[in-house]
């Protein structure tokens, strides 16, 4: 009996061993650039290992093992990242080290987030309500730079002039105070008429604060918008479209407004990129290509990867 459990404790050993000897871990390029809004680690090891990764600086997280294939997904950020990969068979240990090269920012992210969340509010307005909150824009910009004298204190710079200016500069007084209750009193109407608007767009607009990583920002039916958030910094952007939604008319243009407003808070040209855009989609009718990244669009340093999918098309944006 000793001799058959010596036996099997040295057969375990030997297959213990064997099997440190095929452990492997691959990583492919050590030095990865970003692509879309991250940058890409796959590779293979041994199947049934444990594997995880580790940002310098960062807390570890696990990784999927399928069947001796994985792939991790790292946010693209303004600073150079160092990734450690580790693979666990057993007592052995293999690590891999990675660098992820740094990219730039689209945009401060609020900034980018309250323009468009304005833009979008702006237009569900009617042309009466644009019309008046941009009268107010102009007056209070014009307020901005006038004197801030109180009504008080102008009728008693008034007092001091000669009586046959008073009159007249009187009048000019009650018509400036006749112009700010007409603006206040437009001013609650368009209030009144955003708040609204707000409300009815609520599922359009941009959340104004975000944690660190890639989350949808937008779902809505006809499509979703996607970010990478990175402290303080919008790295990139994903616009993902229902491949369906294209084939209907109403569907399409509320994609097409909710493309065209991206494309001009990042700071590219919306004309000539929905130009070049449409032409694309002509030639994609052609293809049979599923790639999600084979088409660019570049407009005032801004890129549009664009790609179709069997169910979705695919709008990369970064710089």
């Amino acid at each position: 009996m000793k001799k058959i459990l010596s036996g099997l404790v040295g057969l375990a050993a030997v297959l213990a061993l064997a099997g440190c000897g095929n452990h492997k871990l691959t990583v492919g390029s050590t030095t990865k650039k970003p692509s879309g809004m991250v940058a890409v680690i796959k590779g293979k090891t041994t199947k049934g290992a444990k594997l995880s990764y580790q940002i310098e600086g960062k807390s570890k997280k696990t990784v999927k093992n399928t069947d001796g294939a994985y792939i991790i997904e790292i946010p693209a950020t303004t600073k150079t990242q160092k990734v450690t990969v580790t693979s666990k068979a057993g007592n052995d240990v293999l690590t891999k080290k990675i660098t992820v090269k740094k990219m730039a920012a689209l945009e401060n992210y609020h900034k980018f987030a309250t323009n468009y969340n304005q833009a979008v509010i702006g237009m569900s307005l009617s042309k009466d309500t644009q019309k008046k909150a941009q009268e107010l824009a102009a007056a209070q910009k014009k307020a901005k730079n006038a004197s801030t004298t109180s009504a008080a204190k102008a009728k008693a710079e008034i007092a001091k002039l000669p009586a046959a200016q008073q009159k007249k500069a009187l009048a000019k007084l009650a018509a400036q105070q006749k112009e700010m209750l007409a603006l206040q009193k437009e001013a609650k109407e368009v209030q009144t008429a955003m708040a609204s608007a707000k409300k009815k767009n609520k599922d359009k607009l941009l959340p104004t604060t975000l944690t660190n990583g890639v989350q949808n920002v937008i779902t809505t039916k006809n499509y979703t918008v996607r970010a990478n958030y990175q402290d303080k910094n919008l790295m990139g952007l994903t616009l993902i479209v229902p491949t369906k939604a294209m084939k209907h008319k109403d569907r399409q243009k509320d994609f097409g407004t909710a493309f065209a407003l991206l494309t001009t808070e990042v700071g590219a040209k919306p004309k000539s990129v929905m130009k070049q855009f449409t032409k694309l989609q002509k030639d994609a009718k052609n293809s049979s290509s599923t790639s999600t990244t084979t088409h660019v669009i570049k407009s005032n340093g801004v890129k549009f990867q664009v790609g179709y999918s069997t169910t979705h098309l695919y709008i990369y944006i970064t710089k």
